[in-house]
């Protein structure tokens, strides 16, 4: 009978602790999050909530189909008037299940049963619905020529937008024609060479719907208009390469300090690689047109900005050392450090913890132990 009470008064104890612990107000935080999102695209997820302003936590992003692994994390931020939101980049997603998981501090700012800690979302891949045909880096002053075609959508025509290096609308977004095989051609007037990028979308069930968005690189043709610049003297290490093993899972970073103007990338062969890189607006752009027998290959035109690549297999059980060239760059490093810059958890870091448990199993054992001295 005397354990018996003992008992009772030790778990007296731990509820009473554990009462206290809960005493803090519950807030309430939702979020907007689509069921259905298009791979390439740059997607808001954003919500509301009654914690106070200022307040900042870290949504996880994991992807549960086909692999189940914990991908990345971003800070989310509660402003003024309760709001929050992120810009989710999805060009490296593979097309499968995910899950946005909100980090809860259950100690100070607890959150209430009615808020969203998790959302369920679907990555749809519709970048195989468009075949490109006019080439990736072209030769104009004026005229970007943008030609292909898309099966699927026939006649029905398809929305074209057109930004710049720095992300401006140049172009659209505007309808353009499309025969009953899908075929297009459109000739975009721009302001000069550079980097431009074409998002390519289809109007189905009331509302545009994202398929995919294309890289093209124009040059300056004056090289080939009846004269001959003189030879340039290659700077030394103006051909540099790095090589790191690579997983789906441990993926491969480099970091390319970059020289300005033409800057070709290729990657090795004997694995089907994918490549992703990041434009000067930090956007992500990836490459994946060969197999094992070929490189992957890009060309970017660079003001001299440092340039970061990813570099995976495109088979999930493959593994293998990837050597990246890079021509007309000062170095090229690799290392987990750029990969914060295509949305990934830097490998080895350190795991975001709770408190809460830690605090009340410590305070409930010390109890504990003081009671049993006591008696």
């Amino acid at each position: 009978m005397i354990w018996y009470l003992n008992m009772k008064k030790v778990a007296c104890l731990i509820g009473l602790i554990l009462l206290c612990s809960g005493a803090v107000s519950a807030y309430e935080i939702k979020c907007s999050c689509p069921d259905e999102v298009y791979r390439g695209d740059i997607v808001t997820i954003g919500g509301t909530s009654t914690l106070p302003p200022g307040y900042s936590t870290w949504i996880q992003l994991y992807e549960v189909q086909p692999m189940s692994r914990e991908l990345t994390s971003q800070a989310i931020v509660i402003q003024q008037d309760g709001n929050w939101s992120i810009q989710l980049q999805t060009l490296a997603l593979e097309e499968g299940t995910y899950k946005f998981e909100i980090v809860e501090d259950i100690m100070d700012y607890p959150l209430s049963s009615g808020s969203d800690r998790t959302k369920i979302f679907k990555v749809i891949d519709r970048s195989g619905e468009i075949t490109i045909v006019s080439p990736s880096t072209q030769e104009s002053r004026d005229t970007l020529s943008i030609r292909g075609r898309a099966p699927e959508v026939g006649s029905a025509g398809l929305q074209i937008e057109v930004a710049d290096s720095r992300g401006t609308v140049i172009y659209g977004p505007l309808y353009i024609r499309t025969d009953a095989s899908g075929y297009f051609s459109e000739n975009v007037p721009i302001s000069g060479p550079g980097q431009y990028y074409a998002k390519f979308s289809d109007f189905r069930n009331n509302e545009a719907r994202f398929i995919t968005r294309v890289s093209f690189t124009l040059e300056d043709p004056g090289t080939s208009a009846g004269f001959t610049p003189a030879p340039t003297a290659h700077a030394p290490g103006q051909t540099v390469s790095a090589s790191a093993t690579a997983t789906r899972d441990a993926p491969a970073y480099f970091i390319v300090d970059a020289l300005p103007g033409r800057v070709e990338v290729s990657t090795s062969t004997g694995t089907d690689w994918r490549i992703y890189h990041t434009d000067e607006t930090g956007s992500l752009v990836r490459i994946d047109d060969t197999g094992s027998t070929a490189p992957e290959e890009f060309t970017v035109s660079s003001s001299g900005a440092f340039l970061y690549l990813k570099v995976e297999p495109v088979r999930a059980g493959d593994e293998g050392v990837v050597t990246v060239t890079v021509e007309n760059a000062k170095s090229i490093t690799s290392g987990p450090a750029a990969a914060s810059y295509f949305g990934d958890v830097i490998p080895d870091s350190e795991p975001t913890e709770s408190p809460f448990p830690l605090v009340v199993l410590i305070s409930a054992l010390c109890i504990v132990g003081y009671a049993g001295i006591r008696k």
